[in-house]
């Protein structure tokens, strides 16, 4: 036997040995006498999915919980879920993962919409299929799930989703134009991800998408059960979906003070009961009875209202039920003064800024946040920073590349619930460069917990499809999405934002070129500026609400 054929055997049979293994773990996951199918499902294009069915024992019709993965597709656990009602459970990779054919588009999930319809609508047509069908799944394996919120298939009952969102650009690998660290996880979609050239551009039209959400959110009857966390990767996803749903009364949502996985950072959250009287569905349910948007629990967003951990009489860390997203708030501007703090009342002066010396060879580190997975992310302290801070007020200093503004302590708390906002006025001697800003509760103790952080590329001032480069001394307004929180602010602690052009690994190194380069041999050290005149205010926008709400 020649060498190929014979490593060609081999490769099918350790194949067929690990499907095999596989296939007993589920059995063993599932009652007895399940029975196990496998097929080649087609999807509209002709493209045919690897496929994994399991049915319960007899004869009859049932609801159908489907998972489509880019991970491994032997996981039954969509079957637990079910509360123990039977129920069929089908497997499937998405298109270009393992034994399914295809590829998957690049930097995006949109597919997922169209080849979840053809999957949900499949089933519904399968002698096994009593009509109703649910999708579930958790980070990755959320992914198709979400998506198929937006399709329509006439059969889709429910989805049930945990720490994941549904669109790959805005809440998985760019923040406003900037490549977060887990872009990598392309990978998981067979996307070949490299470092280099940098910086990795990718221009998106924001106002086509909202356009499509809306469209496919108006009178949508499937119910969105979802579950985030405040400091998870993908936080937001779960929020904006909440908000486009919320008119037809069938979305529930639950933020708590996580992330994806337990958190770091020295603040533990206590535990608390939700409010009394609220209802939440679950999937069985979903599936098996009627849930309606006349139902108690019609649309209910339950939010934990963050507060300070070290003090037990301080407002918040609380449970808060809203059936609208955003609540009702206020949007309160703090300006950043040239003198470092961060003021309620607006810049007076017709010329006012300060620098800083942005060097890529010396970015500054990712202090926690949601970046990453597990203790990664967090309200870490960012007082390893103050080795970086920018002491001299408009002098450019070697190292000293991160700007702060501080509030006098808080007489009385102040209570935010919503989307946090950095406008920055800024410059630059770079075509290209990176801003980071980071929301900041500094405790009476000196702790410097993260609370919000993001970034984005200058070029993008004009918006993320309108890409440009900045002329070198002229003033540009970046409005910066960092993303929603519950929080609030203790009598005596103080408001803080931080602004700097790095934040490693969270956000990708900028080479501060507009076009892509190979390394950082030639990188030149960018003078950057923040405004902070009348004309060109730079400011941090808090939705600030009664404590009431």
């Amino acid at each position: 036997m020649g060498y190929l054929v014979a490593s060609v055997l081999f490769a099918y049979e350790a194949f067929a040995q690990a499907a095999a293994s596989d296939l007993e773990k589920c059995l063993k996951a599932l009652p007895e006498g399940t029975r196990h199918e496998h097929t080649m499902m087609p999807l509209r294009d002709g493209v045919k999915l690897a496929t994994e069915i399991f049915l319960p024992k007899g004869e009859g019709r049932w609801p159908v919980m489907l998972l489509r993965t880019p991970y491994s597709r032997w996981d039954v656990r969509g079957h637990q879920a079910m509360g123990g009602e039977p129920c069929v459970v089908v497997c499937q990779n998405q298109r270009g993962r393992y034994g399914s054919e295809g590829h998957l588009p690049r930097e995006s999930f949109d597919n997922e919409v169209d080849d979840s319809y053809d999957a949900i609508e499949w089933c519904a047509k399968q002698p096994w299929c009593n009509g109703k069908v649910g999708m579930w799944g958790s980070s990755g394996h959320g992914v198709s799930a979400s998506n198929a919120v937006w399709s329509r298939a006439p059969h889709l009952v429910a989805v049930d989703v945990n720490i994941t969102a549904d669109n790959a650009y805005l809440h998985w690998v760019f923040s406003n134009g900037c490549r977060r660290a887990f872009y990598t996880w392309l990978g998981q979609r067979n996307m070949k991800v490299a470092d280099w050239p940098r910086p990795t551009t990718s221009p998106f039209d924001l106002k086509a998408r909202q356009a499509f959400i809306a469209e496919r959110a108006a009178g949508n009857p499937v119910v969105y059960l979802a579950k985030a966390g405040w400091f998870d990767l993908f936080s937001e996803g779960a929020l904006d979906t909440f908000a486009a749903l919320a008119s037809n009364g069938r979305a529930f949502v639950v933020v708590s003070p996580g992330g994806h996985g337990p958190i770091g950072g020295d603040l533990t959250y206590p535990y608390r009961p939700y409010p009394k009287g609220v209802q939440l569905p679950t999937l069985k349910q979903c599936m098996t009875e009627a849930v309606s948007g006349n139902s108690p629990a019609a649309n209910t967003l339950l939010y934990y209202l963050m507060g300070d951990t070290k003090d037990p009489k301080a407002t918040g860390n609380v449970w808060k039920a809203s059936h609208t997203w955003p609540v009702p708030h206020t949007p309160t501007s703090y300006f950043m003064r040239k003198d470092g703090t961060l003021n309620l009342k607006p810049p007076m002066e017709k010329d006012a800024s300060l620098t800083y010396e942005y060097d890529p060879r010396n970015p500054a580190p990712s202090l926690g946040g949601n970046y990453g997975l597990g203790a990664k992310s967090g309200p870490h302290d960012q007082r390893p920073l103050k080795d970086r801070l920018s002491a001299a007020p408009g002098t450019a200093q070697a190292g000293k590349d991160v700007l702060r503004f501080v509030t006098e302590p808080l007489a009385e708390p102040v209570a935010i619930t919503g989307k946090v906002w950095a406008e920055l006025h800024v410059s630059s001697d770079a075509p290209d460069t990176e801003f980071v800003a980071k929301l900041v509760d500094i405790h009476p103790d000196g702790y410097e917990a993260l609370m919000r952080e993001s970034a984005m590329l200058a070029r993008y001032w004009q918006g993320l499809d309108k890409p440009a480069p900045m002329e070198k001394g002229k003033v540009y307004a970046l409005k910066m999405d960092l993303w929603s929180t519950a929080l609030v602010f203790n009598r005596g602690h103080r408001i803080a934002v931080l602004v700097t052009s790095s934040s490693h690994p969270a956000y990708e190194v900028h080479p501060n070129s507009y076009e892509p380069v190979m390394s950082m041999d030639k990188a030149p050290v960018a003078l950057n500026a923040i405004h902070l005149s009348a004309d060109h205010a730079s400011r941090l926008i808090l939705p600030v609400v009664g404590m009431s709400e």
